[in-house]
């Protein structure tokens, strides 16, 4: 199933489906009925960054996502491309890339990366 090798390439551009006003709201939400979530560190951290911000960061994985995709960038992200919160580090960043599913295809972030798999 591989394994991280510590690059950071998959922390460079991050890609949610919602967009900053829905992670705000969810946060919000989330936080005043008291339920645990991803949302809260994902507001408090990660910041919208344009495509073109994204293609300077990691142009081999934002090349392969959709022109559509809401992309960010986390504040929690070291110099040595290591993450500063790793043990607090939400799940969406805990579970990487699988979450517990199994291997499938799927956009990595680098043709590096530790999780590569030959799927075929």
């Amino acid at each position: 199933m591989g394994s991280c090798n510590q690059c950071g390439a998959c922390c460079r551009v991050l890609m949610l489906e919602q967009s900053p006003q829905e992670i705000q709201a969810m946060a919000v939400l989330t936080r005043t009925i008291g339920i645990p979530s991803d949302y809260t560190f994902v507001a408090e951290h990660w910041y919208p960054i344009t495509r073109a911000e994204a293609m300077r960061r990691n142009p081999f994985y934002t090349s392969r996502l959709s022109a559509a995709a809401h992309l960010y960038g986390c504040d929690q992200l070291g110099t040595d491309g290591r993450c500063q919160a790793y043990e607090t580090r939400p799940f969406v960043c805990r579970g990487y890339p699988w979450y517990d599913q199994p291997p499938r295809p799927m956009p990595l972030p680098d043709p590096d990366c530790g999780y590569k798999e030959d799927l075929a």
